[in-house]
């Protein structure tokens, strides 16, 4: 999404989290569906595991 620092995208560019003025989002590209994560890096991490998806949480440390 414009305007946000990206700080992780896939392999295959269909997922990226972004930045919004210190809240991390998941984006879901295709469909521009917004998946929020929390405030820090930590929280981010905690909620990519609850979703199921650790293989993200893993590459964010």
């Amino acid at each position: 999404m414009a305007g946000a620092p990206t700080i992780w995208v896939s392999g295959d560019m269909s997922e990226q989290i972004s930045d919004f003025n210190g809240e991390y989002t998941l984006i879901l590209i295709s469909s521009k569906q917004r998946i929020s994560l929390g405030k820090s890096l930590e929280a981010a991490r905690e909620k990519l595991k609850e979703l199921g998806r650790e293989d993200i949480a893993n590459q964010l440390r």
